[in-house]
């Protein structure tokens, strides 16, 4: 029995660690790492994250911010590296993050190509287009995006909203360099967009911990736009779910009721999520409600 709770213990505390990022930025009025160790270097201009909060993200409009991590994954070594983003234009290629050498295979870094007819390319870039993982996906600009790249030694995969977008196996990457820099694609500048919360992994995230870490930070009453794409490699789309208030509904006893039936009709049930009343929800469609916490309100029917 000890022998299992020890395996237990070690197993959550591996699981637990794989998701704590070695570097953090979350660029909450300041461009430093969350324990105050290092600091990107330029002159920012902060505005509202994607929760809402102001001067809690970073614009960059065609400048780059570069700052020296010394975990940064070298050579061959698993990584995962994840970003909040909105992009301000889509016409053109969004150079969103990366670190390493101008060199074949040496680089490791995310672009967004600029959109054509509502889709871009998005890239997990390692220099050279043997190196290349790219996919094809919707862009919407104004619209804050998670996107997550890992890399475990063999396979390389480039996630949005949580889902896998696609994946390749047998890139060699031969990564160097310790300057993570977001805007550029190595010194080449070309970027308009907000950035929020950079993390920086020496794991290959897993598809679950990718979406955790996505659901753990989306804004709770997020509209994400859907995603389809044309790689055999995607996975199904997020479908997105919003909000608003609405009036009371009231519950019609049917031709026939049964006395459980009598009893809800002469009830008003509301539905409550974050606060705000669901549309069209009621005590007889609860099960089509998405997952997540409600709170309902349940008041007696007023006697005609």
């Amino acid at each position: 029995m000890k022998k299992l709770l020890l395996t237990l213990m070690f197993v959550s505390f591996l699981n637990s660690n794989a998701q704590n990022p070695v570097q953090e930025f979350k660029f909450d009025g300041n461009l430093k790492s969350t324990d105050n160790t290092i600091s990107f270097l330029g002159a920012p201009i902060f505005v509202n994250d994607r929760m809402g909060v102001a001067k809690s993200a970073l614009r960059l409009t065609n400048k780059g911010f570069e700052v020296v991590v010394g975990d940064l994954p070298q050579g061959n070594k698993p990584r995962s590296i994840s970003v909040w983003v909105k992009f301000n234009t889509i016409t053109a290629p969004n150079y969103v993050l990366g670190y390493g050498g101008a060199a074949n295979a040496q680089y490791f870094g995310l672009l967004q190509q600029g959109a054509s007819g509502g889709t871009s390319d998005a890239s997990l870039a390692g220099w050279g287009a043997a190196n290349d993982v790219i996919v094809s996906v919707p862009l919407a600009k104004d619209v804050w995006y998670h996107y997550t790249i890992t890399y475990d030694g063999n396979a390389s995969k480039i996630y949005r909203n949580g889902e896998l977008l696609k994946s390749v196996d047998g890139i060699a990457r031969l990564t160097k360099g310790y300057i993570l820099r977001l805007g550029e694609l190595n010194t080449t500048v070309g970027i308009n967009a907000d950035i929020d919360e950079v993390k920086v992994y020496t794991v290959a995230m897993t598809d679950e911990q990718v979406m955790e870490s996505y659901n753990s930070s989306k804004p709770s009453n997020a509209v994400v736009a859907s995603q389809s794409t044309s790689s055999s490699n995607t996975v199904q789309k997020n479908t997105p779910v919003e909000v608003r208030s609405t009036t009371p509904v009231k519950l019609a006893a049917p031709a026939t009721v049964s006395p459980a039936d009598t009893k809800i009709a002469s009830k008003i049930v509301e539905v409550f999520s974050q606060g705000t009343k669901v549309i069209g929800a009621n005590a007889t469609n609860i099960g089509d409600l998405p997952e997540g916490t409600y709170l309902l309100k349940v008041t007696n029917n007023p006697k005609k």
